[in-house]
């Protein structure tokens, strides 16, 4: 009888679906393994010999990798609510693997494929109506460069009025703010920063910035040699640690400070995917971040996300996420005194509402603000509710 997860019609159209792939295509045509997939009472077999792909449903032979899961969880993957990351991550998937890892982590694009043509598989996913479009940029943005410390750093600036700091994520550079500048500078300055190594500006001769206290000195310096007094400062990810971290170190020193998918604890990437950044990681970071998109965010503003993502250097990437991941700053939170907004997008499984309620729980008068399917870049694929939310923000505080 045919059942389980893994029926024959599943099988034939996972086949059907991954051989009129383009991308599958160019992605596999120079790897040969045997992959099986299960959900303990039905599988189906991949076999791949330099692009070729056969599909045998329940086939015993051993193979190269196994991706086991409950019935559960392949629903989920065919209903778009579970993809390859999530799957494999506890408390997100219960889903297993057998088989060397380095060798997944190498063709990691291609397990990643693999589920998304999983989901195609049951249908179609429920149409969604997207964030809105930005309007294009009406005021002139200028580059310069900065001496920070012996650095030539860049930055981009728009606008005249009290001083707004933005700092990007890990892995990217000031371009994440663009529809930032080009919204906020009607009444603010806006300024968005290279960090050194990334971006324009120069790479230390030691190499990145080790750790996010790195990071907050150069900053500090930063606003030194720019002359802010009392700049607000925005972060997303690295940056919204980064900038609780700031405000922690300083208290008082800031109008505001806006911490987007950030929070004052994020464990979450272990030494072996850390280091696998080194072999694999623009491939890595390209599916990372579609995984990491919400649902509400259109293709366009969605290709931007990965291809900023992966203009990074593997180097950076590793030493970037390296401190975002070993970030643990509870004990200092009570310090901040100046308003704090930590925006969080619902979609970003990474940062959950958890990991953001407790930092706020941890600074004094606080506020959390959620984005609807909004995922961990909120700046980029939702910009325009994002800049409404941060205008709102600093409109109700009055010193600004």
């Amino acid at each position: 009888m045919d059942t389980g997860f893994w029926t024959s019609v599943r099988c034939e159209a996972l086949h059907a679906i991954l051989n009129a792939s383009r991308e599958w295509q160019a992605t596999t045509q120079f790897f040969s393994a045997s992959i099986r997939l299960s959900d303990g009472a039905s599988s189906v077999l991949l076999t791949l010999r330099n692009g070729t792909l056969l599909t045998r449903a329940a086939d015993p032979q051993p193979v190269d990798v196994t991706i086991s899961g409950p019935l559960t969880d392949w629903e989920r993957v065919a209903s778009h609510r579970l993809d390859w990351f999530q799957a494999l991550t506890p408390g997100h998937g219960s889903m297993t693997m057998e088989g060397d890892p380095v060798f997944v982590m190498r063709n990691v694009k291609i397990f990643w494929l693999l589920f998304e043509a999983t989901a195609k598989s049951g249908g179609a996913p429920e149409p969604q109506r997207y964030s809105p479009a930005p309007p294009p940029p009406s005021r002139a943005r200028t580059g310069r460069y900065v001496d920070v410390d012996g650095l030539d750093i860049f930055y981009e600036e728009a606008g005249r009025g009290p001083a707004i700091l933005c700092i990007h994520a890990a892995s990217q550079d000031s371009l994440m703010y663009r529809h930032v500048l080009a919204d906020l500078s009607d009444h603010f300055r806006v300024i968005a920063v290279d960090a050194p190594g990334h971006g324009k500006s120069v790479m230390p001769e030691s190499g990145p910035l080790p750790d996010l206290t790195a990071h907050a000195v150069f900053n500090e310096r930063l606003i030194e040699r720019l002359g802010l007094e009392r700049p607000v400062i925005i972060g997303c990810s690295m940056g919204g640690n980064l900038v609780l971290e700031l405000a922690a170190r300083r208290p008082g020193r800031y109008a505001a400070v806006i911490s987007c998918e950030g929070a004052d604890y994020t464990p979450g990437l272990d030494d072996f995917v850390l280091d696998m950044l080194m072999v694999n990681g623009h491939q890595m970071l390209e599916c990372y971040s579609q995984s990491l998109t919400g649902k509400r965010t259109p293709p366009d503003r969605a290709r931007e996300v990965i291809w900023q993502l992966c203009r990074s250097t593997p180097a950076v990437m590793r030493t970037d996420l390296g401190g975002y991941a070993g970030f643990d700053k509870r004990a200092a939170m009570a310090a901040i005194a100046d308003p704090t907004l930590l925006i969080r997008g619902s979609d970003d499984w990474l940062v959950t509402q958890e990991q953001v309620e407790a930092t706020a729980g941890r600074i004094a008068g606080s506020e959390v603000a959620l984005l609807d399917g909004t995922g961990h870049y909120p700046m980029i694929e939702n910009p325009v509710e994002f800049n409404a939310t941060v205008r709102s923000f600093l409109n109700r505080k009055g010193d600004i």
